[in-house]
């Protein structure tokens, strides 16, 4: 059940957790930081120190992974290309089971709330990878539009990016209407 590709994992294997939590702690070396910016697509990723704990929830077959990530990513500026450092401490809490029917939504048309909680991650032989989770809620807090102090668009770019396109006189867009005729359509039969 290997990560293709992935050079850095840290499994946990969980198949055995009882009433006591089982705890995870590491540091990753300077390899390990540079495969999983690869996985991120950021530029570098300076430290990442991560450890947490993961305990049975409930009567069911749920386990809870409640951690705490410290990283330093750098990302390219959106505007310049400049590399963009930003501080990651984050607490997080995810929800796996054993069971891959939990797994499955029971309504065709689900609506998600952002107050609920996801769907639990499926275990597979037993073990979690802990870097692929950590790797996840990295990719959550990293700033999506990061951009270097003081980088600004050019005048040219900007009037590109900000204001419409003047239309020509005389030209009028074209506009497809892809179900104009259904109501034609409708009444013949």
């Amino acid at each position: 059940m290997q990560d293709a590709g992935a050079a850095f994992v840290k499994w946990l294997k969980v198949d055995r957790v009882k009433r006591e939590p089982l705890t995870f702690s590491f540091a990753a070396d300077e390899q390990e930081r540079s495969d999983l910016a690869n996985r991120l697509g950021i530029l570098e990723l300076k430290s990442l120190e991560a450890s947490g704990e993961i305990k049975r929830k409930g009567a069911r077959d749920l386990l809870e992974l409640t951690g705490r990530i410290k990283a330093e990513a750098v990302q390219a500026c959106v505007v310049s290309l400049e590399p963009v450092p930003q501080e990651i401490e984050e607490e997080f809490s995810l929800c796996y089971t054993f069971n891959k029917e939990d797994t499955v939504l029971e309504e065709a048309e689900y609506v998600v709330n952002k107050n609920e909680e996801d769907l639990p991650e499926l275990v597979e032989g037993g073990q979690i990878d802990l870097v692929l989770a950590v790797a996840e809620q990295i990719a959550l807090a990293l700033d999506p539009y990061p951009r270097a102090e003081g980088a600004e668009l050019s005048g040219e770019m900007k009037k590109h990016l900000l204001e419409p396109e003047d239309e020509v006189e005389g030209e009028t867009e074209e506009v497809y209407k892809p179900f104009a005729n259904l109501k034609d359509l409708l009444n013949r039969k």
